[in-house]
């Protein structure tokens, strides 16, 4: 993988203007009140300034094939310096009819799009389903487009901030602490976007801290458990 997220962090500390997009589906989509991940990203961020402008183009029940249709308006035309990227759950559902490999191809396509402008990606992987009253084949189908968005990101040299890994982790040790952060099996409430936010805050050497605790202070403590966690295994695996 790339070194994408170090050079945006290198323009924000430079002062550089940076435009950063959020393209995907409903996860991305500000369609709820609350928190919303990405503006977890934009307030940490602050830290460097106010040099940065975010700016939201998710749609709900998009797909990859989607991305690449409304590319130009949606995407080319804020010539961004860098793009969340974060798709594939509805790619996954059987009644699309969409291939694995096709997946995998229009994810490197849009990658090659992006570069094509200088512009960085992150991938991001969903965080973690809840299987209760989902359709097996479209939860087993999930974890498999899960899969390819690692190695396009592995291959493409983007970045990728794996949610799902940390995610899993918790919802199977914990179900009473990850319930709470889900809306429904599908989507994660202003919760569960606040602790992807912090995760990914962190990732851009932004974290929220001491400021704020009573705010931000369930997300941190359950950052810190998955940190545990995530670190647990790692031992055993060693």
């Amino acid at each position: 993988m790339g070194d994408v997220i170090g050079q945006i962090v290198g323009r924000l500390k430079k002062g550089q203007r940076t435009r950063i997009l959020g393209f995907g589906s409903s996860n991305t989509e500000r369609f709820l009140p609350g928190m919303h991940w990405f503006d977890c990203f934009d307030l940490s961020i602050r830290k460097y300034g106010r040099v940065h402008t975010c700016i939201n183009t998710g749609i709900s029940g998009d797909t990859s094939q989607g991305l690449l249709q409304r590319f130009e308006e949606d995407a080319a035309m804020y010539r961004p310096h860098l793009a969340f990227v974060t798709i594939g759950c509805n790619d996954a559902n059987p009644n699309r009819n969409l291939p694995v490999r096709e997946f995998e191809s229009n994810l490197m396509e849009l990658h090659r799009r992006f570069a094509v402008m200088g512009c960085g990606v992150v991938f991001q992987t969903y965080y973690a389903i809840n299987p209760d009253g989902c359709d097996p084949v479209h939860l087993n189908s999930f974890y498999k487009y899960m899969d390819v968005v690692r190695k396009v990101a592995t291959v493409s040299g983007a970045d990728i901030i794996d949610h799902l890994e940390r995610w899993e982790l918790l919802r199977k040790t914990y179900p009473e602490k990850y319930l709470p952060l889900m809306r429904d099996g599908f989507h994660v409430n202003h919760r569960g976007n606040m602790l992807m936010g912090v995760d990914i805050a962190r990732r851009f050497g932004a974290e929220f801290g001491d400021g704020n605790l009573d705010f931000w202070g369930e997300s941190l403590i359950l950052q810190r458990l998955m940190d545990g966690l995530e670190n647990g295994c790692k031992h055993k695996e060693t």
